[in-house]
């Protein structure tokens, strides 16, 4: 069994008023400045959360600005497409009939009918006169 301490016999303490009116002071001061710490804790997990919703708004926004700017590029993709290949089709038998061996051209002369053959209605008024 413990024995009694020699410090609280006859019901008095060892320590003084003044060091426990010190003792108190320094406990409040750590009290305050523990509230302190705890407000300020609190502002920094308020502005944290408050941050954390902007920057998911501002993610949200970004994915939709990018959602609708991938369907505008594969809609002008499309129609990038469409141009090209309506610019190709002429080139390439531009380039094919460049690679082709090419005959020699015979030269036609345009057949001309016998003047005596042609209707006078049809003849004009000029060659008339003069015949």
């Amino acid at each position: 069994m413990k024995t009694k301490s020699k410090k609280e016999q006859n019901g008095k303490s060892s320590i003084s008023v003044e060091a426990l009116v010190a003792k108190a002071a320094a406990v409040e001061k750590l009290v305050a400045a523990a509230k302190k710490q705890l407000r300020m804790l609190k502002a920094e997990h308020k502005a944290a959360r408050k941050a954390f919703k902007q920057a998911k708004k501002a993610a949200r926004r970004a994915r939709k600005e990018a959602k609708l700017a991938m369907k505008a590029g594969k809609a002008n993709a499309k129609k990038d497409l469409k141009r090209i290949k309506a610019k190709r089709g002429p080139a390439k038998q531009i380039a094919s009939r460049a690679n082709e061996p090419q005959a020699p051209q015979l030269h036609m002369v345009p057949k001309q009918p016998a003047p005596g053959l042609i209707p006078s209605a049809i003849v004009p008024p000029e060659s008339r006169a003069s015949s």
